[in-house]
């Protein structure tokens, strides 16, 4: 194993980091309740002992040098990694903390928290959701819940496990479809209200692009910046949304949604479960990673029975016209 270097003293690094992260000797000084002649020596002990500088001092402030960049991005990490784990040491260790997308977390995960704390009375469980994403680098949670592609290649040191695959297909309620008439073909899908998970349209085209009916425009329609708001339009009747089969498992089951065409394209994306390594096997963390893994193989199977099942119902359909002339 290489030998590290001796490294500076630990409260000139932390005088410097803060200073590069704020941009400012007087924010570090007020965030570390230091004077800000203290943040200056530190800095300068630590260019003394580095032998180069790195800052630039400027007329109205300071500006970080090529190596003072390239300390500054190390230090923040590291302190950062230090930061959660005093923070996790100091945390209960029956409780867990979970950040997840909105979508999945009303539609999915919130319907069966109910069997977890009845499997698992003695772990407490917070769950908050995640508008901009998860990040567990910038935020303190134990774990997250997030759909991406290829999530290692953003984050390899933290630890993935795939929950479940997505496939999106049209769905509305039983009540529009009697009214307005179930889309069925690409000339019907034409004059429907499509109501659209995100801005740039991409979840419909996708669709569209992939279930082998034949094309139609989707630039129309109603746009959201959540899957869960374009299926709780469609809920209210507004008109047709495209969403995940996985997701509106209960809903369908149930009958409160109905899908005109069982035909679900990949999307490209899967739903993970991701927590740092350092705490990935405490037990509390462990048993809510394993009851997640059991309730996604649950639903993935629902999928995949459903699926199959109402793909065969247009060909029985059409075999019995056939033998009924």
């Amino acid at each position: 194993m290489r030998k590290l270097p001796r490294l500076p003293a630990l409260t000139a690094l932390r005088a410097f980091e803060a200073a590069a992260r704020l941009g400012s000797v007087t924010a570090a000084a007020a965030e570390l309740s230091v004077t800000q002649g203290a943040i200056s020596r530190q800095i300068r002990l630590l260019e003394e002992d580095l032998q180069q500088p790195l800052f630039r001092r400027l007329h109205r402030g300071i500006e970080l040098t090529a190596g003072g960049q390239k300390l500054s991005t190390s230090l923040t990490d590291a302190f950062g990694q230090i930061g959660y784990a005093v923070a996790d040491l100091k945390r209960p260790q029956d409780l867990v903390s979970v950040k997840a997308v909105p979508t999945f977390a009303i539609r999915w995960l919130l319907p069966r928290l109910a069997g977890f704390k009845r499997a698992h009375p003695a772990i407490k469980l917070e769950v908050s959701t995640a508008w901009h994403g998860v990040e567990l680098d910038k935020e303190d949670f134990d774990c997250g819940i997030t759909g991406c592609d290829q999530p290692r290649a953003k984050t390899p040191h933290f630890i993935w496990v795939e929950l479940m695959r997505e496939a999106i297909l049209p769905v509305c309620t039983r009540d529009y479809a009697r009214k307005v008439g179930a889309p069925h073909t690409a000339a019907d899908f034409a004059r429907h209200n499509l109501l659209h998970p995100t801005p740039d349209r991409s979840d419909w085209r996708q669709w569209m692009e992939g279930w082998g009916g034949g094309r139609f425009d989707v630039s129309g329609g109603q746009t959201f910046d959540t899957i869960d708001l374009a299926i709780r339009a469609a809920e209210s009747g507004l008109g047709v949304a495209i969403a995940e089969l996985s997701l509106l498992a209960d809903q369908i089951e149930l009958g409160q949604l109905i899908t005109p065409v069982p035909i679900a394209v990949p999307a490209g994306l899967s739903n993970w479960f991701v927590c740092r390594p350092n705490i990935a096997e405490r037990p509390a963390i462990r048993l809510f990673r394993d009851w997640l893994l059991a309730e996604a193989a649950k639903t993935t199977e629902w999928s995949t029975a459903w699926l199959a099942r109402n793909r065969l119902k247009p060909a029985i359909a059409r075999a019995a016209n056939a033998n009924n002339p």
